[in-house]
């Protein structure tokens, strides 16, 4: 291919949003590159990717495993196809709240402060619900809230539950201050259709002519000049081997897949590199480390036949909340799931003994716990190691513990456990034992599947900073990364809205510059 202005690795929640905006210049030459499959019309979408009712873990997936705690390994999706996650995920459209940012900006990051990062949250957005100050309309991602007449009868008592436990009553969980409970906002049109950065973002894009949508094309590693960057390798769908060069490279592949492929190129802590045969160009420790993601558990009962309608959205409403004696405000998501399919969960199915639960999940937002991403091999067919480190603190331990107690007591509603025909493994003496709990704890956990940090910004002295607050990678030219990954620190929400709004905050200063 001819040299381009642009080259975005990753066509997922940033990256399409990156390349949509870089576009908007006919001028600029831009090439965006996705290693999964593209699907250019809602028409040629597969139903599972359209379906907002589930999420999509198995077929457009990069089949990643993590070790999540005592050498257990689960399942950890990532997607592999125009829109990445934000077409598989779970259409939660939730941002972070105003302390996330001002504690990025005090790290050495002022350039994401609060104010700096809510107009561009305001710019991805089209809210069908509400025209104020603090949300957007026009933009390319709708959001909407379900409407009580939507709601799973569940949800209803859910709802009724939380606030007679105390929880204050939630409109918009998006607004700045919100605490409690309230239908969660989702990125979609309808009750049914997922809606993805592919069909927000690359949909108002793909009649560009000086865009160029390269699916099917995995990259192995950046290519340099020294230190700067000109361009990729990849593996292209026949399974050959090209060089594609361009002006400035941005990394947007996700807090999985940049790091690796830095770390492929060269950039990274060098005796990892060294170890598989990799030409140290950087020595960064950062690459890879400080992995963060959202561990989750709950109280969960195996549905009575006829009490749910699988057709339900098996997520609708949410109580973000903080937890007791936390200085870490709304640390803590409550959710009722209508229904859940174990399929893909072989040790789950078999704890329960059945392939459906229902029940109240509990997702810790700000966990002291940091793991850490590897690779294994130089090869890039070859997944790296993935190391959630959960519960490595005691702290971590206790806030699940006791929010699990919670997630119990909101089962015992009338209305909900009378829906159960047994709970999965929790009895009433194991709830009122710490230590007996907090076994439960370790046996049920899994993730939010919320990576980010495994590059994250901060200032050209801190030694485990990848990149500085503007996403230049450190002691590079022409080199970028765009994505959950350069986060410094975990936001309190699910990551998908602040992973698209990294993609337009970038591309504002590509275009600048």
């Amino acid at each position: 291919m001819n040299e381009f202005d642009y080259l975005v690795v990753g066509a997922g929640s940033a990256g399409a949003a990156l390349a949509a905006r870089l576009s908007e210049d006919p001028q600029r030459r831009v090439l965006l590159l996705e290693a999964g499959p593209d699907y250019a019309t809602v028409a040629d979408t597969p139903d599972e990717i359209l379906d907002g009712s589930a999420m999509s873990m198995s077929t457009y997936d990069w089949h990643f495993k993590a070790e999540i705690t005592d050498r257990r390994r689960i399942i950890f999706p990532r997607g592999k196809l125009t829109g990445g996650s934000s077409a598989v995920g779970a259409t939660i459209a939730l941002r972070g709240t105003p302390n996330n940012f001002d504690e990025w900006a005090s790290l050495g990051n002022p350039a994401w402060a609060w104010n700096e990062v809510l107009p561009y949250y305001k710019r991805l957005e089209n809210d069908l619900d509400f025209d104020n100050e603090y949300h957007g309309q026009g933009g390319p991602i709708p959001i909407r809230r379900w409407r009580p007449d939507e709601l799973a009868p569940v949800q209803h008592v859910f709802h009724e539950a939380a606030l007679k436990a105390g929880f204050p009553d939630v409109e918009d969980h998006n607004h700045p201050e919100a605490t409690g409970v309230g239908p969660i906002p989702s990125n979609r049109n309808d009750t049914r259709t997922r809606f993805s950065t592919a069909m927000g973002y690359l949909g108002m894009a793909r009649g560009r002519a000086n865009l160029t949508i390269y699916s099917g094309a995995q990259v192995n590693r950046v290519l340099f000049t020294g230190t700067r960057a000109h361009g990729v390798e990849v593996t292209n769908p026949a399974g050959g081997t090209e060089e594609i060069h361009a002006r400035n490279v941005v990394l947007a592949a996700g807090a999985v897949n940049s790091p690796a492929i830095l770390m492929r190129s060269g950039i990274g802590p060098a005796s990892d590199l060294r170890r598989l045969g990799i030409d140290v160009l950087l020595d960064r420790p950062g690459v890879g480390g400080t992995l963060i993601d959202h561990p989750r558990t709950g109280a969960f009962m195996v549905p009575k036949e006829g009490t749910f309608d699988p057709q339900d959205a098996f997520l609708q409403t949410m109580v973000r909340t903080t937890a007791p004696g936390s200085d870490e405000f709304n640390d803590l998501q409550y959710y009722m799931i209508n229904h859940f399919d174990l399929t893909l969960f072989p040790e789950l199915q078999m704890l329960a003994a059945a392939k459906t639960i229902f029940g109240v999940m509990v997702v810790h937002q700000r966990p002291q716990s940091r793991g850490r991403l590897v690779l294994a091999s130089a090869d890039p067919t070859s997944p790296p190691d993935i190391d959630l480190n959960f519960l490595a603190t005691e702290q971590d331990i206790k806030i699940l513990v006791d929010a699990v107690r919670t997630c119990w007591q909101l089962m015992q509603t009338p209305g909900i456990v009378d829906r159960g025909d047994r709970f999965v493994v929790l009895g009433e003496e194991m709830v009122a034992d710490d230590d007996i709990l907090g076994h439960y704890v370790r046996l049920s956990l899994d993730s939010g599947y919320h990576p980010v940090g495994t590059t994250r910004m901060g200032t050209a002295d801190d030694a485990e900073a990848v990149v500085d607050e503007r996403l230049r990678v450190h002691g590079t030219e022409n080199l970028y990364v765009g994505d959950a990954s350069v986060m410094p620190s975990i936001v309190n929400c699910n990551t998908n809205l602040t992973s698209i709004m990294i993609g337009e905050r970038l591309a504002d200063w590509l275009t600048a510059s």
